[in-house]
Order: structure tokens, then C-alpha cells, then sequence
């Protein structure tokens, strides 16, 4: 496991503290639910390079994670189907050697996945880690950050199949261009791991910057046309959320950049900015807004017919609203972190390296003190 000074710790010193109450996640802070200690910050969960290879192997078993995820609305299910599928997947003549070594490969990896999946699963962590938004500063690595644009891109190619009223909001916001975005912010992720293979400081650093200010205007279009959605008449909620994980994720390559380059204040700012670009987009949208826009307006409220659409759409929108006020809260906390580890000495780049090379715990602890 990765350590800078002690300050890094396996995930499992929180797992037993959240499960008895004692400790509770918000965002990407742990802080004390209980004793003299309520409400004090015990620790900062960061994912890793393991969480990373965790969700590009869901990816790769196929499209069954990104599709069963996108129809429950749960990467826990849709990580379930794809484990199952993998391992299916190892039929055939089982005689040949060549093709048992591939059966213990594939064992060996469904294993890796299970014990990913309930590391994110004690830590109560699983829905957050496996979606778009992620958990902490984003590492952005090439494969995790591929994998989460494309999650985004599925989500709108299946709302485009949905009702014309979708459609035509997508064509509003200019579908062709959105594509045009997501492959720019694709480059730049590249762009930003080739910098840490660079030998040269100087010249990884400035990658970094020319990074963090190309994705700002990527950034600033995805707010754009979330806001547009968002405060159209009526609404479109489902269309805008998508955009506004694209926003979270563009948002989060920046703060990653500022941070490789050592520029605490800057990462701190861009955090906060992000922060509040999202606020002032779903902050104001509550349950019983998204409940209200899932019943059809020919409905008559003194009907029976009201009384299941109302149900049916209870049950849909309380995965969405607890997801959107997780993004709100993990986007506030993004650069908590930062204070700490300027009172601890250690720099930023040397911290995100420390995740981004850890392969073994998905999720790892800062201790606060």
C-alpha cells in the first residue's frame, strides 16, 4: 500500500467506524459522527490507481456494466452482471492447456474484482467510486477518465432513442458539438498522463498548465448547456445530468493539473469555482422537483392513475436525487485535502502520485490531525 509519512491508511481504519455509526462520509470527508469528537474531520478518502483498473475491467467485460448501470441507476448491479459475465465467459474446451491458463487469468481478475467491489461496498462508497464523479481529487488517468466519458456518452445515446421532446432538446444543445467536447477533453487527458512520464519537471509542469487552461472553455460550455436543460420549460432533468457528470469530470483534470504543478491556491480555487458551477445548477432541484417531472401533466391528480405514476416516480427519482447531492457534496469537498497537506509538508504532486501508483486498495485514507 502507498504511504507518504504514515498519512496514508487502508480504507478498512473507516470501514468499522462507518458501519457502527461512529464515523460518516460526506463527499469525499470522513468526519466523526459520534462522541466528543462529532463532527471533527477523522480522514480524506482518495480512490486510486486500483479504482481506476477496477472500473476500466468492468468496462471490459463488455458493454453489460455501462448498460446495466445506466438502466438500474446502480453500478453495484451493473458490476454484479459484468463479474458474472466475465466469468461466463470462460466456456469452452477447458482441456487445452492454452485456454486453462486464460481460466485462471480471468479467476484471478473476477477475484480482484470482488475484492475491489467490497472494499467500495464497507466503505458504503461503491455508487459514488463506480459513477462519473468519482471520489476526491479526480486522477484522471487515461483508462478512468475513458471509461467515465463514455458512461456520459452511453447515457445520452440512450436518451436520444427515448421521446422526440428529448431529441429535440439534444439537437438544441448541439449533439454534434458535444461529441466534438468530449473527444477535445479525451486529448487533453492524454496530454496530461504523458506529462508524467516526462522526465524534464519543467516541461511536465507546463503541460499541466496549458492542460488546466485548454479544458476551462470545455468546462464552461458544459455549464452552458446543463443550464439551458436545467431551466428550460419544462425541465430536462435526465438530459442535463449526464452534462453536468461532463462538467464534474472537466472540472476535476483541472484541479488534477494544478495539483501536479505544486499550485495549492490555484487547485483550491479551481475546486471551489467548479464547486459552485454545480451548486447553482442542481442545488436549487429537490426530490419532489424531479418526482413532479416524471408525471405525465395529462394525468388527473384525483385519479387512481395518479396515485401509481406518483409512486413510480417516487421510486425513480430518489436514486437520482441522492446521486446529484453526492456530486454537490463531493465537488465541495474536493480540495479539502490541500490544508492538510501544506500543514503536513507534503506537496500535492508528491500525494496525487502516491494514489495514482497504488494498485492494491482502491480507496486510501489521509489521516487529519
Amino acid at each position: 500500500m502507498s504511504d507518504i509519512g504514515g498519512m496514508f491508511v487502508a480504507s478498512l481504519d473507516a470501514a468499522t467506524g462507518i458501519k457502527a455509526g461512529k464515523l460518516r462520509i460526506v463527499g469525499s470527508v470522513v468526519r466523526h459522527a459520534a462522541g466528543p469528537l462529532k463532527g471533527k474531520i477523522h480522514s480524506y478518502l482518495q480512490e486510486t490507481g486500483a479504482a481506476g483498473a477496477l472500473l476500466q475491467s468492468l468496462s471490459g467485460a463488455g458493454s453489460t456494466f455501462a448498460k446495466t448501470s445506466m438502466t438500474t441507476g446502480n453500478p453495484i448491479a451493473g458490476a454484479a452482471v459484468a463479474g458474472t459475465q466475465l466469468a461466463s465467459s470462460l466456456g469452452g474446451n477447458v482441456q487445452n492447456e492454452i485456454i486453462r491458463r486464460g481460466v485462471k487469468r480471468v479467476e484471478s481478475k473476477v477475484d480482484a474484482l470482488a475484492s475491489g467491489m467490497q472494499t467500495l461496498e464497507n466503505l458504503g462508497v461503491a455508487n459514488l467510486a463506480l459513477s462519473a464523479t468519482g471520489i476526491g481529487v479526480s486522477l484522471v488517468g487515461f483508462g478512468i477518465m475513458n471509461a467515465r466519458l463514455s458512461r456520459v456518452e452511453q447515457t445520452l445515446a440512450a436518451l436520444t432513442e427515448s421521446t422526440d421532446r428529448i431529441l429535440a432538446a439534444v439537437e438544441r444543445i448541439r449533439q454534434d458539438q458535444l461529441a466534438s467536447e468530449f473527444s477535445a477533453l479525451r486529448s487533453q487527458v492524454k496530454l496530461f498522463e504523458e506529462a508524467w512520464l516526462m522526465s524534464n519537471q519543467e516541461r511536465a509542469t507546463q503541460v499541466w498548465l496549458d492542460v488546466a487552461q485548454a479544458t476551462r472553455p470545455h468546462q464552461d460550455r458544459f455549464e452552458g448547456r446543463a443550464r439551458e436543460l436545467l431551466f428550460a420549460m419544462p425541465p430536462e432533468f435526465e438530459l442535463a445530468d449526464p452534462i453536468i457528470d461532463a462538467l464534474s469530470l472537466a472540472g476535476g483534470l483541472r484541479v488534477a493539473c494544478l495539483m501536479a504543478c505544486n499550485e495549492s491556491e490555484a487547485a483550491s480555487s479551481a475546486a471551489s469555482e467548479n464547486a459552485r458551477q454545480i451548486e447553482g445548477l442542481t442545488g436549487t432541484v429537490g426530490k419532489a422537483d424531479l418526482v413532479m417531472a416524471r408525471i405525465p401533466s395529462s394525468i388527473d391528480r384525483a385519479s387512481q392513475e395518479w396515485a401509481g405514476a406518483l409512486a413510480a416516480a417516487v421510486n425513480e427519482a430518489t436514486p437520482i436525487a441522492q446521486r446529484w447531492r453526492q456530486r454537490e457534496a463531493v465537488a465541495a469537498t474536493r480540495a479539502a485535502p490541500l490544508a492538510q497537506l501544506a500543514q503536513d509538508g507534503v506537496a500535492p504532486r508528491e500525494w496525487l502520485s502516491a494514489a495514482r501508483m497504488e494498485q492494491e486498495e482502491p480507496v486510501l485514507l489521509l489521516k487529519a490531525t
